[in-house]
């Protein structure tokens, strides 16, 4: 069950990495995150990808079905889609709120209690089914979201407790690429299972599987918090089974290292603080502009789509909208692959290459040049195109794959480059880089119509890609002076494994 050190750099070297430094340095204690078994560390990210994927589908699950709650509450398309506005808005603001939290209860514990939370929330709007009740409903899209986006905010911060530096790139695929399937799959099955039935049940659904997370929440997820300097600080943790659930998610501060209600406090303002270090702040602003577009893009999309012929849409129905969106099944797929072979592999080969095998976090941001510099580009000019010429849905369907891959492929890479800047706050970096990826498709529901009316939809469209193409100066920037860049930020934030010989000779 638990591995030690060499065993674990046995198996590292069983997986090609013969050559590569352990890093961080592991201790001896079995109980460290480091020293599992990569099964048991599997387990553990599994369930949290589950958690990611259950909590992206819950907020977002009433996106396509506009027709119906049209006509319930009387308000029109655009004005439905400000509840997807309100769940990304909770998306974002959330995090900052359970980020502290978790120091006193711990990140298993409080997932756990989001998850459920999320459930209940499911439910409220399922029953929002009066004509007087578009308010309530839209709130609850907004505390759906309000938990629903913990479980992949504390992630970075349990990726980082299990694993080495050498893995952690695909770890944050995997994690990543779930949350985004969620935001993806949630739509997809709601609409077909709503096509023909009355709007509610495309949460009723949902709460079955989150039910089913729940489950699997209690019975896989471990604290992974350690302290590898002070050994003597890590309490000790119930051996059986049963008291071990008990003391992990009903009494969180058993089995968690202790802190203080002040500590709590200064973490709370931390993600603030790194928000406002220019390192967050260039590569914000490429995630805002870069991955903003896309969800404008996959917000606004069934609002195109399902509009009239005569009003410039392609008059579809929910069902053909539902089927619509496997061209970003199939984008984030390929994203998917992309990402497991390429985010760990080329950042060690450059450091091979170019550094004598030593580290530099910038490595990491090479995996970008042709998903956010070429593809998300190319991409929104043709969604551009399509919508201004009125081409066939398919060439608007080649769009949407397009900018999916352009756009979910940055993410993995912005949030562990973020991370790896900021390593002793893994979870409160995440956040901030997370609230820039949202903040665009918050906003865009609610000017999207003045700007078209302004330029025409085709150069909406166009003027997105000509600014993609800019926000990837900013990556460019950090390529070139990453290392001065995060320099400038406050002592006691900043840590990185720069300079660490990660590739042996």
């Amino acid at each position: 069950m638990h591995d030690n050190p060499s065993a674990e750099k046995q198996s590292a070297d069983k997986q090609g990495t013969d050559s590569v430094v352990l890093i961080p340095q592991p201790s001896t204690h079995p109980r460290d995150p480091l020293n599992w078994s990569l099964s048991r560390k599997y387990i553990v990210l599994s369930v949290l990808c589950l958690a990611s994927f259950s909590g992206a589908i819950a907020p977002l699950s009433g996106q396509l079905n506009l027709a119906d709650q049209e006509k319930l509450y009387h308000k029109s398309k655009l004005e439905e889609t400000y509840a997807n506005s309100a769940a990304l808005a909770g998306m974002a603001a959330g995090p900052f709120f359970f980020a502290p939290v978790s120091y006193v209860f711990g990140r298993s514990s409080t997932i756990f209690w989001c998850v459920l939370c999320t459930l209940v929330c499911q439910i409220w709007g399922a029953v929002m089914t009066g004509a007087d009740d578009y308010i309530p409903f839209i709130i609850s899209r907004l505390f759906a979201g309000f938990f629903g986006a913990v479980p992949t905010v504390l992630g970075p911060r349990i990726v980082i407790d299990m694993f080495f530096l050498h893995q952690r790139g695909r770890a944050f695929t995997v994690l990543h690429m779930a949350f985004l399937f969620g935001t993806i799959a949630g739509p997809t099955f709601s609409g077909f299972v709503s096509a023909h039935s009355f709007f509610p049940v495309e949460f009723w659904w949902t709460v079955g599987l989150l039910g089913f997370t729940l489950i699997c929440c209690f019975c896989f997820l471990e604290e992974t918090g350690f302290d590898r300097e002070s050994l003597d600080r890590n309490p000790e943790v119930p051996s059986g089974i049963v008291a071990n659930r008990i003391a992990t998610f009903f009494f969180g501060q058993r089995v968690v290292l202790p802190t203080t209600w002040r500590e709590t406090a200064k973490v709370a303002v931390t993600p603030f603080l790194i928000g406002i270090c220019p390192v967050t702040i260039i590569m914000g602003i490429f995630t805002l502009i870069s991955f903003g577009f896309y969800v404008g893009v996959n917000a606004l999309t069934p609002v195109w789509l399902q509009k009239p012929v005569s009003a410039g849409g392609y008059g579809f129905s929910l069902e053909q909208n539902a089927a619509f969106t496997f061209c970003h099944w199939i984008g984030i797929i390929f994203v998917q692959f992309y990402g497991h072979w390429l985010n760990d592999k080329l950042p060690l080969a450059l450091a091979r290459r170019y550094n004598g095998g030593v580290w530099k976090p910038e490595y990491r941001l090479h995996v970008l040049w042709l998903p956010s510099l070429i593809l998300n580009p190319i991409g929104l000019g043709i969604f551009g195109a399509a919508l201004q010429y009125h081409l066939h849905y398919m060439v608007l369907a080649l769009a949407v794959f397009i900018v999916t891959i352009g756009s979910l492929a940055s993410v993995p890479v912005t949030v562990n480059y973020v991370v790896e800047c900021f390593t002793k706050y893994p979870a409160e970096a995440g956040i901030v880089i997370g609230a820039y990826r949202i903040v665009y498709g918050l906003t865009i529901s609610f000017y999207i119509n003045p700007w078209v009316e302004a330029v025409d939809v085709g150069w909406v469209y166009g003027m997105m890609a000509f600014f993609a193409v800019f926000s990837f100066m900013f990556v460019m920037l950090l390529m070139w002076k990453g290392h001065a860049i995060r320099k400038m930020q406050f002592v006691s934030l900043g840590s990185s494994e720069e300079g660490r010989r990660l590739v042996g000779e």
